[in-house]
């Protein structure tokens, strides 16, 4: 009778609340379901231009970077050509300033010769503008001497362009003895000291002060003066210096052929000795072509000689292939 009772009974009213909320929390959730998926399937929502106002498409982000990669490479070469540009006209300008008044390109006086020693030495009698720029070498390396402590020292009134020309002449016209030299010790003495007689104490040691520091610009110059000996007129006109064919004999012959021109070079550092001889060699070569006899010197030993000690220790030479050209060419001459 109990069980029936309670069969009878009406269900409790907070189980049918539970269930009803139960139904309307599914239904909400599949109607959120459904709106998210139609939500999705129209896409994002547009501007009324039609226009994705927070994405852009992967097309237009890439085209957009590559018009901006145009934009910038087109700045640079705008930045490059306008630098080029830039760069033309000052070259342009620089060459203009440079020209000479005959429309020619200005050549620095303090360059290096642009002939070869070999050049120099077959070269035959030529007009004053083609040694012109021997000249500009010589008289540039003078004006860089006033400006050195060693020689303003001297306190000299000539510039050195004067003063050394003038050392030179009197050099000139003391030419040291190259025959017989040893039969009798006075002459041995004289020769032995023969630039310091010739010269004096002071002299000899600003000469030495000019050898030490003048070292990169001593051969170029050396070169250059001889060039100029082929054409004596420039060098009367030029620096007042009148040197005859056989005193120029006499030092190439006491250099490589007398015990007192062997003792100086012998106290000469190797560079400055090497290119002593270099000179001596070709001025007696040179002297043995015009006829006018190079002292009876065989010129042979001494160039073999020569070529091996600059092979093998030249390597401080600014222009060591050069003179190795000719001392190679002078070999085969005189075998």
């Amino acid at each position: 009778m109990d069980e029936q009772t309670a069969q009878d009974q009406p269900q409790s009213r907070a189980k049918k609340g539970s269930s009803t909320f139960r139904y309307v929390t599914i239904l909400i959730v599949v109607l959120l379901a459904a709106g998210f998926y139609f939500f999705t399937q129209k896409g994002p929502f547009t501007s009324p231009t039609g226009h994705d106002e927070n994405t852009t498409s992967i097309g237009e982000k890439i085209e957009n970077k590559q018009t901006d990669q145009k934009s910038g490479r087109l700045k640079e070469d705008t930045a490059a050509s306008d630098i080029d540009s830039l760069q033309n006209n000052h070259s342009v300008t620089s060459g203009d300033a440079s020209l000479q008044k005959n429309g020619t390109q200005a050549e620095s006086p303090t360059s290096p010769v642009s002939e070869d020693i070999s050049t120099l030495i077959q070269q035959q009698p030529a007009a004053e503008d083609n040694h012109q720029h021997l000249i500009n070498e010589i008289n540039s390396f003078y004006a860089n001497l006033d400006q050195q402590p060693y020689v303003q020292s001297l306190a000299q009134k000539e510039s050195s362009k004067v003063y050394f020309s003038n050392l030179l002449q009197k050099l000139i016209n003391n030419p040291p003895v190259v025959h017989r030299e040893t039969d009798d010790l006075i002459t041995l003495l004289r020769n032995t000291a023969h630039f310091f007689r010739i010269l004096g104490k002071d002299n000899i040691n600003i000469l030495k002060e000019i050898l030490d520091g003048e070292k990169d610009s001593f051969e170029h110059i050396l070169k250059s003066f001889y060039g100029l000996t082929y054409q004596p007129e420039f060098l009367k006109k030029e620096y007042s210096l009148s040197i005859p064919p056989d005193v120029r004999t006499d030092y190439a012959a006491f250099f490589l052929n007398t015990m007192g021109g062997r003792l100086y070079l012998l106290r000469r550092d190797p560079t400055t000795r090497m290119v002593i001889n270099f000179y001596a060699i070709v001025t007696i070569d040179r002297a043995n072509n015009e006829g006018n006899g190079g002292h009876g010197i065989d010129l042979r030993p001494l160039i073999l000689s020569l070529i091996d000690e600059i092979e093998n220790g030249g390597g401080r030479l600014q222009l060591k292939d050069e003179y190795l050209d000719v001392l190679y060419d002078l070999q085969e001459k005189y075998n």
